[in-house]
């Protein structure tokens, strides 16, 4: 099995498709391209899959149309980050310090693809 074949984030798909439209391949360069699927992608949950067509045989329609809004959303999001772009004319003085935290809903109700396949045991004392 080699991972990066085998599985991929459905949402780097979702990402690819905003980023394929006219509006981005005519306003931004590759590497721009590459900065902004980055940016939207760290702001989105990944859902991991091995095959698009079971995954989406078994989604909501509802669902995947709210996948495609946050993708475009977070896409949008990030276009802001490009066109002002920090990084442009600094001084070595002025380097950011940036921490980040990604905050999941643990108590969240867990999707159908999220769920675990293997029922988990608790341990005996």
């Amino acid at each position: 099995m080699q991972i990066s074949v085998d599985v991929h984030n459905y949402m780097e798909t979702l990402v690819g498709q905003v980023l394929a439209r006219e509006e981005y391949t005519q306003e931004f360069t590759s590497e721009q391209l590459a900065d902004l699927a980055c940016l939207a992608l760290v702001q989105l949950k990944p859902v991991y899959i091995r095959h698009d067509i079971d995954f989406l045989s078994a989604l909501p329609e509802a669902r995947l149309v709210q996948f495609k809004r946050n993708s475009e959303i977070a896409v949008k999001n990030a276009e802001s980050m490009i066109i002002d772009d920090r990084r442009k004319n600094r001084s070595f003085d002025d380097v950011p310090v940036v921490f980040s935290h990604v905050n999941y809903d643990d108590d969240a109700t867990l999707e159908w693809f999220e769920k675990p396949i293997l029922p988990t045991h608790k341990t005996h004392k």
